[in-house]
């Protein structure tokens, strides 16, 4: 029997300049940093807010960095874990999506900060990792209503959220290209072999990350 995977990546996504991954319950902050010895990586305190920062650290729900060998991590458990970066591979960003996050606002000012920065939003790609899906996601209906106070749209399934077709929807609005968007549409609660879930009780988080690479940078890890 096979061991399960510590990273998932997205193939499409995937390059030799620019590392990414969506990490399981088997894969840590303190491994990340072991297989990435000579990078800096950047984590933040999460506070589900629409906060994005430029390459610091601190309170915040969502970090952009253009700088080498700079790796953003993010943490979530049924969250959205939301991954961009450029076609040129100048541009990397991680955010943290949940529904307080997105009904924020948070994927809108992600991707305006990327645009003041001088990147055409046309030319951004963007990873969408494990969250819980719409088949678990039942919500109070003041998540609906944090929505429309904003004026931001949403998508329900029945009564449930969907969070990864919701972020489909703020992303294509802010401009990004549908076709340069990939999911994988795999259930935090659904698939407890490979994630941990807030909703099954569970406290644990997975990371995920993205950074541009040095050609030198020394990678300890396959990723």
């Amino acid at each position: 029997m096979s061991e399960p995977p510590k990273i998932l990546k997205i193939s499409t996504f995937a390059s030799k300049s620019v590392i990414h991954g969506f990490g399981t319950r088997f894969f840590s902050l303190p491994e990340l940093r072991d297989s990435l010895p000579s990078l800096n990586i950047i984590t933040l305190t999460q506070i589900h807010s629409s906060k994005v920062l430029l390459n610091s650290a601190g309170e915040g729900d969502g970090v952009i960095s253009r700088d080498p060998g700079t790796i953003l991590v993010i943490k979530t458990a049924d969250c959205l874990p939301v991954l961009i970066k450029d076609d040129e591979e100048r541009i990397v960003a991680a955010l943290h999506a949940g529904w307080k996050g997105l009904c924020k606002g948070i994927i809108f000012k992600g991707i305006a900060k990327i645009k003041n920065l001088g990147f055409n939003k046309k030319n951004l790609r963007v990873a969408l990792g494990p969250s819980i899906g719409p088949c678990c996601y039942s919500v109070g209906k003041e998540v609906f209503e944090c929505f429309k106070e904003n004026g931001l749209p949403f998508v329900k399934r029945g009564e449930n959220l969907d969070l990864p077709s919701t972020a489909i929807e703020h992303l294509t609005s802010s401009g990004v290209n549908i076709k340069k968007i990939s999911v994988l549409p795999l259930c935090t609660k659904c698939t407890p072999e490979l994630f941990y879930s807030h909703r099954r009780g569970e406290k644990g988080r997975m990371i995920s990350f993205i950074g541009l690479l040095k050609p030198e940078t020394e990678v300890k890890i396959k990723l």
